[in-house]
């Protein structure tokens, strides 16, 4: 038997068989055992925020209103039109306008500098020094106002940087090494040891 027509045939009998497996599979089904284990009940509890009850009413207490005599309406002063002082009134509940007084004169510009208080720059500027050397407050008597403030940083992270990365001079830079400092020179790598 050739070797290609084993190989055929070998995958033809292989699919007959997954096809049968399959057509088992789907129409013969197992018996259905009967559920012997308890049941177990889940309950799902929603906890829901409460309602929001309304205010109790407020009861509105109305003062009794005592019996006034009425007094005529006052007339009105220099502003009211002719018209508007003949006018009858028609009921003893009208509401009479009386027109309001005059606006102030406009005041000089003498009297304003010398009442709207100034702001002092210098002044500010004095309390905010003041204020800026003193402790913080919140911290006196605790153990951690007992610590010392860290002095101000005049150099910048990389100025500092830079200071520390210059090159030293190479006739005191292997000063210490006596006999062994020509050797220590040649192993420094090209520009960052000594410089000469």
């Amino acid at each position: 038997m050739p070797k290609g027509r084993g190989i055929v045939l070998g995958i033809a009998v292989s699919l007959l068989l997954h096809g049968a497996l399959i057509y088992l599979w789907r129409h013969v089904q197992p018996p259905i055992r009967p559920d012997t284990a308890p049941r177990v009940e889940s309950i799902a509890v929603w906890i829901r925020p409460l309602a929001a009850r309304p205010p109790p009413p407020v009861e509105v207490v109305k003062p009794k209103r005592e019996a006034k005599p009425l007094s005529k309406p006052k007339l009105a002063t220099t502003r009211e039109t002719p018209a508007a002082a003949t006018a009858p009134a028609a009921s003893p509940q009208a509401i009479m306008v009386v027109p309001a007084s005059p606006a102030m004169p406009a005041a000089s510009a003498d009297t304003l500098t010398q009442e709207t208080p100034k702001f002092d720059m210098d002044a500010a500027k004095r309390t905010a020094r003041k204020m800026a050397g003193e402790r913080d407050p919140s911290k006196v008597g605790t153990a951690v106002g007992q610590i010392p403030d860290m002095p101000l940083q005049t150099e910048t992270q990389l100025a500092r940087d830079i200071a520390q990365g210059k090159r030293g001079d190479c006739r005191t830079a292997y000063s210490g090494a006596g006999l062994l400092a020509p050797v220590l020179m040649l192993l420094d790598k090209k520009d960052s040891g000594c410089k000469w």
